[in-house]
């Protein structure tokens, strides 16, 4: 680091390998140095709230994204971040008031549309969903989260049309979370045929992105797996 000081990513690896030592301390200082050096990375202020919680300070935990969007404001992933900490924490007013504040200031977030979707009783979310398809213009995250409204209706065929919506277009089909939320249902609701097509597509995608994806990957365990064997690891860990 002392070659590359503004290289992020190092200050990420070298927090992860002390936090699964369980030395905490120093992984927050890696977190803390990285945040001071390269503020621009959001990735370091998720890191680095999520040791908090791992620690179970969740005072601390709270600051980070909230301080992180100082230096990138309107950063819908530090929104989404601060409103999980609220939520994990069992802060459900408070939760729901940063929510409130995050879609004001990304107005067309299809994360912080989606997570509205869900922190809606059952009987309005169809309604709530459909201003999130309209504020967000049919975000990917929002169809997904559509489709599985419908799978959860058992409305099999229409989750279907929506799942297959989520990865409709070039950019949407690198999502790796969407093809796992599509295998899952088709394996509850599907034929063995329609679980292998999904299979196959996914495959075609070679899809990288995700939250559940991406952490799945990271997993030194999971070095050199293939995309089907992603797959089927990011679908047994969504719930």
């Amino acid at each position: 680091m002392t070659r590359f000081p503004k290289f992020p990513k190092l200050y990420m690896i070298q927090g992860q390998i002390h936090q699964l030592q369980n030395n905490y301390s120093a992984a927050r200082a890696s977190y803390a140095t990285g945040m001071k050096t390269c503020p621009k990375d959001v990735t370091l202020w998720v890191l680095a709230a999520k040791l908090e919680e791992l620690d179970g300070k969740s005072i601390k935990a709270r600051g980070h994204p909230r301080k992180g969007t100082f230096s990138n404001p309107a950063n819908e992933i530090l929104w989404a971040e601060s409103i999980g900490v609220e939520e994990r924490s069992g802060g459900a007013a408070q939760a729901k008031s940063t929510l409130s504040r995050g879609l004001q200031e990304c107005p067309t977030s299809g994360i912080l549309w989606s997570m509205a979707i869900w922190a809606e009783p059952r009987p309005t979310r169809k309604s709530r969903s459909v201003d999130a398809l309209k504020k967000s213009k049919d975000n990917s995250i929002v169809t997904c989260t559509v489709a599985r409204l419908f799978w959860a209706e058992r409305k099999v065929e229409k989750a279907r049309q929506w799942f297959s919506r989520s990865v409709a277009t070039e950019q949407d089909r690198v999502q790796g979370d969407h093809w796992a939320w599509w295998l899952k249902f088709e394996r509850q609701h599907g034929t063995t045929e329609y679980v292998a097509d999904v299979v196959k597509q996914c495959i075609a995608a070679e899809p990288h992105r995700g939250p559940m994806w991406q952490s799945v990957a990271k997993d030194d365990r999971n070095v050199g797996k293939n995309i089907k064997e992603m797959l089927e690891l990011v679908a047994e860990a969504l719930h």
